[in-house]
């Protein structure tokens, strides 16, 4: 079969003159009717026709006339439906009147019968070298009305320029961004550009806040205007309220009635416009406001369709500019952490000093990357030992860098320490100014053992008290001060025994003394003392659902011989 010659108003097609390629070919014709959206039923009443007309065309072909081809042509008017089907074949009688035939079982002169019967005019010229049907009927299916092709072409030429101005506006926003100006300079500059493109008086830009339910403003124009610096979405009935909650565009206009909340009055009280929410990623963004200084806003199409892709690019863009400076800012974060976390892991000796009569070990947990807990024993010249526990008021990267001065301040002044108090005052001086101005604080305990174990002298400036048992008793050693950093000009001294005092916290101060009742009694050795009590803490806090710096060292005395400890002296954790 050759291929279906058509054109706008008609179709042609050649078919080989056999009874297969004659059903093919009025597939064809059918499914060109079908195209030019002719009803069913009326394709239907031609299929059956032209069936019988193309089996009449071929079915009689000697096998010379079998080698030409058939044709058949099909034409669309706005009233007819007309068909022709050409044959080389030697042709038959076409019948005055078209007839069923008498016997039922007989197919002769049928197919004529219902050609003549379903169409209004069917004619059959007979040549010497080809034949002709034509066959035509009323359309039932009026012909769809043409487009204004002037129209058409006019708004597709509209549309085509309203996307090449977007997509050169766009590129041209891109290129801003990339000189890695302010997202609010950013912000300023393309509203001023949006407001020329759309022919308003004033545009808005409220972009969504780390802070749920709050849209600062990032910019507005023209700047005479004082827009309200910050939308609090809870502020019922505002117009830019109502365009953030329902993700749908609010129009407004002379006879919209505001809420005296509502920030757009400070446009002026004939105002009309629109607030287009700003969506990234399915989140909301933020809130676009356009209008003009009249009571009514009809801005076209294409000005329309320019201000809300402009509008959602660049709400996109500042979205994703905040969320990239807040990615920058959180890895910034995370390595200062990081190096002030190493700078203070730095300042813990590797190891605690022992000696023949003292053992000590001790556990540091911070909560997060760096704490504000310091702790050090420091093995003097005559044998003797300090030991510091301190807090500094805090977390983060303020706490470990006055820990490094505190550490600091503490080794230069080591001619003191057999005098746990005057280090103290020593410290707190040197140290108030600064922490005065950070409006921080430092709570301490020093402890200093002599060499032979059997005395030893507390300072304390707002820490919790030394404990001491024997196994039978608990005392506590209070040597209280303020903390450094509250007084320039604070007194320190060393006191003697108190009664032990009932307290709460993670780890109640009853817990605490029956543990250390125990352990004393048990007469454990530090490294395992120290771990039973990490437990003890471990325990506690996980029922408390708190976290917290946990700070805590063990001092045990015996005339024993030196010997390898099983355990690390200290041990540190992060939380």
């Amino acid at each position: 079969m050759s291929a279906p010659q058509q054109q706008f108003d008609g179709f042609r097609l050649d078919f080989p003159a056999t009874l297969d390629d004659a059903r093919a070919a009025v597939r064809s014709v059918i499914q060109w009717l079908v195209d030019h959206h002719i009803h069913d039923d009326e394709c239907r009443q031609w299929e059956l026709v032209l069936a019988e007309a193309a089996n009449n065309a071929v079915l009689h072909a000697t096998p010379e006339q079998a080698q030409l081809t058939a044709r058949i042509e099909a034409a669309l008017s706005a009233e007819d439906i007309e068909v022709r089907i050409t044959d080389h074949t030697s042709g038959f009688d076409w019948p005055q009147e078209a007839a069923l035939p008498d016997d039922d079982d007989s197919e002769h002169g049928r197919g004529l019968f219902i050609i003549r019967s379903l169409t209004n005019h069917a004619s059959y010229l007979r040549g010497q070298d080809h034949n002709v049907l034509c066959m035509r009927s009323p359309r039932k299916t009026l012909p769809q009305p043409k487009e204004d092709t002037e129209a058409t072409l006019e708004l597709m030429t509209s549309e085509v320029a309203s996307c090449y101005e977007t997509l050169a506006n766009i590129f041209r926003l891109i290129a801003d961004a990339g000189n890695d100006v302010e997202p609010v300079a950013l912000a300023s500059r393309w509203l001023e550009e949006l407001r020329e493109i759309a022919g308003a008086d004033f545009l808005v830009l409220r972009m969504a806040a780390t802070e749920a339910g709050r849209l600062p403003i990032v910019g507005g124009v023209p700047t005479t205007i004082a827009w309200d610096s910050l939308l609090d979405l809870r502020t019922a009935g505002a117009i830019e309220t109502r365009a953030a909650v329902t993700r749908q565009d609010q129009w407004f206009d002379g006879t919209t009635l505001f809420t005296a909340a509502d920030p757009l009055q400070k446009a002026g009280e004939h105002i009309s416009g629109l607030a287009h929410p700003l969506e990234s990623g399915g989140d909301l963004a933020g809130v676009l406001t356009v209008g003009v200084f009249k009571s009514s806003w009809e801005p076209s199409a294409r000005d329309l369709n320019v201000v809300r892709s402009l509008g959602d690019f660049l709400g996109a863009l500042l979205h994703g500019l905040h969320r990239r400076d807040e990615a920058n800012q959180a890895r910034l974060m995370k390595r200062e952490l990081q190096i002030a976390a190493e700078i203070q892991r730095s300042l813990l000796p590797a190891e605690l000093p022992q000696t023949p009569f003292v053992r000590c070990a001790a556990h540091l947990a911070t909560v997060g990357e760096v704490g504000g807990d310091y702790l050090d024993a420091i093995l003097l010249p005559d044998g003797g030992l300090l030991f510091v526990v301190a807090d500094v008021m805090g977390k983060g990267v303020p706490a470990a860098l006055f820990a490094t001065a505190f550490h600091s301040l503490l080794h230069s002044h080591l001619d003191l320490a057999a005098r746990p108090s005057r280090l103290m005052q020593r410290l707190n001086k040197a140290m108030f100014s600064e922490l005065d101005r950070a409006d921080m604080f430092i709570t301490a305990q020093m402890v200093h053992v002599s060499a032979d174990g059997l005395s030893l002298h507390v300072s304390g400036a707002g820490h919790a008290p030394l404990l001491l048992s024997d196994g039978k008793q608990i005392r506590e050693v209070c040597a209280e001060g303020p903390p450094l950093g509250v007084a320039a000009d604070a007194y320190y001294h060393t006191d003697g025994l108190s009664d032990v005092v009932s307290g709460g916290g993670i780890l109640s101060r009853d817990a605490l003394h029956t543990w250390l009742r125990g352990t004393a009694a048990a007469t454990e050795d530090a490294g395992t003392s120290r771990d039973s009590l990490h437990r003890l803490h471990r325990t506690a806090v996980d029922a408390a659902c708190q976290q917290d710096d946990a700070t805590f060292m063990i001092i045990t005395r015996g005339a024993h011989t030196l010997s390898a400890s099983t355990h690390n002296t200290l041990s540190h954790a992060k939380g």
